[in-house]
């Protein structure tokens, strides 16, 4: 990170124009950039209308630093009213795999509070086929924005975590409590591991250093501006893709891996920025919180709602030489509602409509 990145020139700053965030698609052209609080950054309908109820009650004041600012959940994370500005970076700005970057980045503002939601993520194939960089990109980002911010001094950091934590076997729905008990599932582990232990690192330096930590736990999300790219995409953008392209080239079926009886507990995107934002309050420091929806849904639902929400006359075909994932994961949202107020607002069928809607308009 250059030592002038608090000094850009006031065209380098938002607000950025309707076009760079309407769809959320294009990378945003400013190196780093301040989002306020105003939604209708996010351009005209239909993100607008998404958008325009977000808000975080009871957000302490001061500057806020997010990582992965310009990916799917840091924009709606960066969309959140807070009454303050939100910092947000690209990875060709603050290397959060350099120690020494994320460190002279802290010294230069005045960060006090971090949302650490980057990472290196990706569906079912890109971990079968990166674990080595599941493992050691997310855990060296997790660990440099950690010591950082412990170096620094009164910086209150969010750590923003994945169901792939949770042991494959766990009960379900998966109580906070049960991170520890077992070994995640294999597909998803190098990842998992690496976010599991971004955990222990934070008490670590909470108890030596008095870092001011929380850990979030979003189940799988979903939403308008989602990675919709093969190598990439989970299992909702995915499916609605597949589904698409189907239609519109006369496909009579849809291929899909598994068997379709896994179920997920899916959250809206706008409704987990609302959560990790909650999780920056008092009352949510040295604690752990899974933000889900607290119902399962299969990925046979998923898909039969979505052929339905698209108009797709086809048939599903399921692959059971491929793997589906963990067979059950689902969240209890307990601790969330009963010490941060978390409520989801956009039920599935709602959340999936407007997902398809998005991604129809946004090719």
């Amino acid at each position: 990170m250059a030592s002038q990145a608090f000094e850009q020139p006031a065209s380098a700053v938002c607000p950025l124009s309707p076009l760079q965030l309407s769809l959320l698609v294009a990378p945003v052209e400013a190196s780093i950039f301040v989002l306020g609080p105003s939604p209708a950054l996010l351009g005209e309908p239909p993100l607008a209308a998404i958008m325009e109820s977000m808000s975080a009650a009871d957000v302490p004041e001061g500057e806020l630093w997010i990582t992965g600012g310009s990916g799917f959940l840091g924009k709606y994370l960066a969309a959140v009213e807070t009454g303050s500005p939100a910092i947000c970076t690209r990875s060709s700005e603050v290397d959060l795999l350099d120690l020494d970057a994320v460190c002279g980045f802290l010294r230069q503002g005045r960060i006090r509070k971090i949302i650490h939601a980057a990472g290196f993520v990706g569906g079912i194939g890109l971990n079968l086929e990166h674990p080595g960089r599941m493992a050691t990109d997310n855990l060296r980002m997790g660990l440099n924005v950690l010591e950082a911010a412990a170096r620094q001094g009164g910086c209150r950091v969010v750590i923003v975590s994945t169901v792939c934590v949770y042991p494959e076997r766990a009960s379900v729905p998966t109580k906070e409590t049960e991170m520890f008990d077992g070994f995640p599932s294999e597909v998803t582990s190098f990842y998992g591991i690496a976010k599991r232990t971004l955990l222990t690192v934070a008490e670590g330096l909470s108890r030596e250093f008095g870092l001011e930590y929380s850990y979030v736990i979003p189940t799988n999300l979903y939403g308008p501006g989602d990675h919709f790219e093969e190598e990439k995409s989970h299992v909702i953008p995915a499916l609605i893709r597949r589904v698409v392209e189907a239609k519109e080239s006369g496909q009579d079926e849809v291929v899909v891996w598994g068997d379709g009886t896994q179920t997920r507990d899916l959250l809206f995107v706008e409704d987990a920025a609302r959560g990790i934002h909650l999780a920056l309050q008092d009352r949510a420091l040295g604690q752990v919180f899974n933000l889900g929806s607290g119902q399962e849904v299969s990925v046979r639902q998923m898909a039969e709602t979505i052929c339905e929400l698209v108009g797709y006359p086809g048939r599903l075909t399921w692959d059971t030489t491929k793997p589906g994932g963990a067979p059950r994961r689902a969240l209890d949202p307990g601790k969330a509602q009963e010490l941060l107020g978390f409520e989801p607002r956009i039920g599935i069928r709602e959340g999936l409509g407007k997902t398809i809607e998005w991604y129809l308009q946004s090719r």
